[in-house]
């Protein structure tokens, strides 16, 4: 079963776009940090209106990927804690239902290059093909096959701190230094289709979701958080690669 890791592929998009709010791309109108922050913040969420229509189909200037759908064409997790056991393969895995995130509340400060946000999701669909070996408590958890999972009432907290660089040129750039992702996914279904050999395993693993819920995110929530984090700073790095600082902060 992938519950974990089909989470982790849903939600890797927060910390991008909490990249994405301290650095327009280009053709998004700056906003100036001479002002209060209040001001500065309302800004940002104007521009982040003026983006919205563009991120279903990525941004290509930004290097940023489609996120209707969001495809993660791989991704490998291998943790062992004391109620997860997993090593599993994922790969062609589609999400639907990212570009509808809505900001709750949002606190930049650019003197500091620092974002602080909570985001929330209303629907995530997801599906794809796994590869998995472990076990969640008691209930192993083995076999390869294809998974649609559907998620609903997604929270996140993101915190993104960026420091200045300089590259090879000597041009200033800024650079993630950290990122850190609190999530809570609400509710979930899981489908899980496997062949002959593997569909004992799938239907249980499926069964076990589908009547705990709410045990199996809360169980699975430090390896979506860490495997998030990991995989949204690579891809911030590639966005922030394309601008100099004085792109991001004129």
């Amino acid at each position: 079963m992938t519950v974990s890791s089909v989470l982790v592929e849903s939600l890797v998009f927060l910390s991008v776009l909490a990249t994405a709010l301290a650095s327009l791309p280009p053709g998004v109108m700056p906003c100036s940090t001479d002002g209060d922050l209040e001001t500065y913040n309302n800004c940002v969420l104007q521009q982040v209106a003026v983006l919205r229509p563009y991120l279903p189909k990525g941004i290509a200037s930004l290097k940023l990927p489609a996120l209707d759908p969001l495809l993660l064409p791989s991704l490998t997790i291998d943790r062992n804690l004391d109620a997860l056991k997993i090593k599993a393969n994922m790969t062609q895995v589609h999400v639907y239902g990212v570009s509808n995130f809505l900001i709750d509340e949002l606190k930049a400060h650019p003197k500091d290059l620092s974002v602080e946000m909570t985001l929330s999701l209303p629907e995530l669909q997801v599906n794809g093909d796994y590869d998995i070996q472990g076990r969640i408590l008691l209930l192993p958890l083995s076999g390869v096959g294809n998974f649609k999972g559907n998620f609903s009432g997604t929270k996140a907290h993101v915190m993104a701190r960026g420091k200045e660089t300089a590259d090879k040129n000597g041009i200033q750039r800024v650079e993630i230094d950290d990122i850190e992702l609190k999530i809570r996914v609400g509710d979930g279904t899981l489908t899980l289709k496997a062949p002959p050999r593997h569909t004992l395993a799938a239907d249980a693993a499926a069964a076990f979701f589908n009547s705990n819920p709410r045990l199996v995110l809360d169980i699975a929530s430090p390896i979506i958080e860490d495997t998030a984090v990991t995989i949204s700073k690579a891809l911030a790095a590639r966005a922030l690669g394309v601008l100099t600082k004085q792109e991001i902060l004129p």
